[in-house]
């Protein structure tokens, strides 16, 4: 075991998760996993593991476990769906989170999330891409308009993909 994989060992750290922990479907193993997850790619002390980190999480295609510390992340988001594209792991299965996160209201998720997007590889649902597109499209029309930009880079990015 190398040094790094010592922080999701649960019998040499153990870390719990303040708040809602009632998710029946994740155990405390991985409630485990996930808060050091995003402590090792958030918090400033551990800069120093935040590449190691994320080379193991290609390696293990650990995409999943990302998923879901985003889902559970209250603060430091953008940082954790800055580590989707980071890792180089292939997303293009959850396009649909992908763009709930690129209309979020928060101006850096929604960048960090546009990147991940341009950086899928696919395969695609046509069907899927397509509604997309006219989510984004839809969106785009009720923001301001530097964030219209975005969007709209963002729909000519998805219309790639059909």
């Amino acid at each position: 075991m190398n040094d790094f994989q010592k922080y999701f060992d649960n019998k040499e750290y153990v870390t719990k998760i303040v708040g809602n922990t009632d998710d029946a479907s994740i155990s405390d193993l991985d409630n485990d996993k996930i808060s050091s997850l995003i402590s090792l790619l958030t918090k400033p002390e551990n800069r120093d593991f935040k590449e190691e980190t994320l080379i193991i999480l290609k390696k293990e295609k650990a995409g999943e476990l990302l998923i879901t510390a985003i889902k559970k992340a209250k603060k430091d988001k953008a940082i954790l769906v800055a580590a989707c594209w980071e890792s180089e792991i292939n997303f293009s299965n959850h396009l649909p989170f992908f763009i709930t996160l690129a209309l979020d209201k928060d101006y850096l998720v929604s960048l960090e999330a546009i990147t991940v997007i341009s950086t899928m590889e696919g395969p695609f649902n046509t069907d899927e891409v397509k509604q997309v597109i006219l989510k984004v499209k839809d969106e785009k029309k009720k923001l301001e308009s530097e964030r219209q930009v975005l969007l709209n880079d963002l729909a000519n990015t998805l219309e790639g993909f059909v």
